[in-house]
């Protein structure tokens, strides 16, 4: 497929993806009686409380706020503290800045404290959603939801087959590269977090890339936008909350009809 047909198929294809997602992959609720509804999840982000929410979790509080472009960035408040301090069950993934206070700072115990991978992947994914749920005894639940993502993936994955876009070739932010495989797309070039170099620029120049992938929170690849532009530039998203987003789900279909669209 050429890169003019790529992008000539735009805004019909992109909503033809969603509504054939709609109707082939019905999402189901995450409440059930199964659950004990006194279980509090302090979630440090809105991307580990969709994994609590993927998992079973019913109460779900979120420290970064959800309209917060970067929430690993979010510092503890002093209003976060009996927050911390009431919860059950407390998930994070590592690399948010108030990571070093959960683990030694509050004395919190291992037993609340529960670190998690946050990734697109769908291996990872599964791993977390898991992880967290053994912990809420909520195992149907998440398999469930797991089945959902499953069946959002190979939609996408058999969308892009069908449209002769399987390995596509796609400059990509590091922070987004997973998720292009998950999809089946190839990256020639892979750059970030920080800025490119001149040789990631020069070296981006040379190749047959259609689209140039960038990450929402923290996007650095405008410059190669210059150097190539005629290909496409987009910016996925990692932490739900941006774009009417607040779920595992609602962020890969967004993403996807993100790629779909010209």
């Amino acid at each position: 497929m050429t890169k003019l047909h790529i992008r000539h198929l735009g805004l019909t294809i992109t909503l033809v993806f969603i509504i054939f997602c709609f109707h082939s992959c019905h999402r189901k609720k995450t409440f059930t009686d199964m659950i004990d509804k006194d279980i509090v999840v302090v979630a440090t982000s809105s991307w580990t409380a969709a994994y609590a929410y993927a998992a079973g979790a019913e109460k779900v509080i979120v420290l970064a706020p959800y309209d917060m472009p970067h929430p690993s960035e979010y510092e503890l408040r002093p209003g976060d503290i009996p927050k911390l301090m009431d919860a059950t069950m407390i998930v994070f993934a590592g690399y948010e800045a108030m990571t070093g206070r959960l683990k030694k700072g509050l004395n919190l115990s291992d037993e609340k404290l529960l670190q998690i991978e946050t990734d697109y992947n769908f291996v990872s994914m599964e791993k977390s959603i898991m992880k967290i749920a053994a912990r809420l005894g909520s195992e149907t639940i998440a398999r469930e939801n797991l089945a959902e993502i499953t069946c959002l993936l190979d939609d996408a994955r058999s969308f892009f087959y069908d449209k002769n876009m399987n390995g596509l070739p796609v400059i990509t932010h590091r922070f987004q590269s997973s998720f292009v495989r998950e999809l089946g797309l190839v990256p020639v070039l892979i750059f970030g977090p920080s800025s490119p170099e001149v040789s990631d620029i020069i070296s981006v120049s040379r190749t047959d890339a259609s689209i140039i992938i960038d990450n929402f929170h923290n996007p650095v690849g405008k410059p190669f936008k210059e150097v190539l532009p005629d290909v496409r530039y987009k910016q996925l998203l990692n932490f739900p909350g941006q774009k009417n987003t607040k779920t595992l789900f609602d962020v890969i279909r967004y993403n996807v009809s993100q790629i779909l669209q010209e």
